[in-house]
């Protein structure tokens, strides 16, 4: 074979291989796209509802409605306002507004007018639109962390010592000049995070909200019961502190009970105009489609790197061999003051992104550190900012204290 032939064999398969792997990479692409557009398809036809009746997910509600069913309750679902009226919700009848996120302004004004025969309205984690479209004496605002709260009060809905945690949502009274006012329970704490201050000190029992409001009965609306706990209602929670007595009790107070769990229709005005901060069905699909076809791009188009090439050492390190040594240095040094400062400065950090609170903020995630923990706030406070320890042992004791801190609030 000559030179040339030899040459010319050589490029053939380098041609060949060249094009096997642009096959291949249009194979990739082709698959990833497919693959997008079923995501897309799935995304946006399932029921992905919090407090979905039928979803057996941990933020689907079918536990409750199972225990109501239990007790005697006819539980109907609905899926729409228009399909809520078309019940023709009247006496003997409860109705409950389950996902909040998906009513809109007209929406939650029509469903207090069909309601308005019912026995009782029962509204979970309402807005403060949802509120004024009703024309309650209540508006609401989002808590933004994670609190445990006790009733101390007694209806029918609540006994004294019931308990309740993940309180999303913050409802507020309106002074009015004429009207029933709410009764309300579970008073929340201060807002800006002041633990000094607390809701029940002040000649306001409620200054700062509370999770749970009940208005009583009038000519244009029923009995309605707004709770700011919709999160303690889903199958994950429900069996945690008072929820499922809450649930049961604000729920199965009549034989029958409306179950709305709107759509995203119910988002629109019925002029047909979206209402504010509504996102189009399309838009996290589309997003997803995106942002895969610029990844495919990129590997399509994108530099190849050569193979990853060894560097001989003279000597392997085991990377835990820095923090051993640092360690030892600590103990000879009899420094505990500062490692006990490291051990507190990353406990708190660590409970602050498990708290959605800022690391700085040390008060505030001392706070919610003993709230979601149950443990007294000054204890919590001396672990996370305590003295320094004087002896080993007690250094020892500090570091397995924030341990278990650390357990107590993942565990909530």
């Amino acid at each position: 074979m000559t030179t040339a032939t030899r040459a010319a064999d050589i490029d053939a398969r380098g041609s060949r291989a060249t094009r096997i792997r642009r096959r291949g990479v249009w194979a990739l692409a082709v698959t990833v796209g497919i693959g997008a557009l079923v995501t897309m398809a799935l995304a946006t036809t399932a029921p992905d509802q919090v407090l979905d009746p039928d979803d057996t997910g941990p933020t689907g509600g079918k536990a409750v409605v199972q225990v109501l069913r239990a007790h005697g309750v006819d539980v109907q679902v609905v899926r729409s306002v228009d399909a809520l009226a078309e019940a023709d919700p009247g006496s003997g009848t409860t109705v409950v507004m389950a996902n909040s996120a998906y009513v809109g302004h007209d929406s939650a004004q029509l469903m207090g007018e069909v309601s308005a025969g019912a026995d009782r309205l029962v509204l979970l984690s309402p807005s403060a639109t949802q509120l004024a479209a009703l024309d309650l004496p209540l508006t609401s605002g989002e808590l933004g962390t994670m609190v445990k709260v006790t009733a101390r009060c007694t209806s029918t809905v609540t006994r004294a010592d019931d308990t309740a945690a993940l309180v999303d949502v913050r409802l507020i009274p309106l002074k009015r000049g004429s009207g029933t006012a709410a009764t309300l329970c579970f008073a929340l704490p201060d807002p800006s995070g002041d633990t000094q201050r607390e809701s029940g000190s002040g000649p306001n029992a409620f200054g700062f909200g509370a999770a749970m409001a009940t208005v009583p009965a009038a000519a244009d609306h029923p009995e309605v019961v707004a709770l700011g706990v919709s999160g303690g209602f889903t199958n994950r929670w429900v069996d945690e502190e008072s929820h499922a007595g809450l649930a049961i009790r604000a729920l199965g107070r009549s034989p029958r009970l409306l179950w709305y769990q709107p759509g995203i229709g119910d988002l629109a005005n019925f002029d047909g105009a979206p209402t504010d901060g509504a996102w189009p069905v399309w838009l996290a699909p589309g997003a997803a489609v995106v942002a895969t076809a610029i990844l495919v791009l990129a590997f399509v188009r994108g530099r190849r790197m050569g193979a990853l090439v060894t560097e001989p050492l003279p000597v392997v390190v085991r990377a835990v061999e820095t923090t051993e040594s640092r360690g030892r240095i600590y103990r000879q040094a009899r420094d505990r003051g500062r490692a006990a400062a490291i051990l507190r400065l990353g406990s708190t950090e660590r409970l602050a992104r498990r708290l959605a609170l800022p690391p700085q903020a040390a008060e505030a995630v001392q706070a919610a550190a003993a709230a979601a923990s149950g443990m007294p706030p000054a204890q919590v406070a001396a672990l996370l900012a305590g003295p320094p320890p004087t002896t080993d042992a007690e250094l020892h004791t500090l570091a397995t204290a924030l341990t278990d801190l650390e357990e107590r609030v993942r565990r909530t």
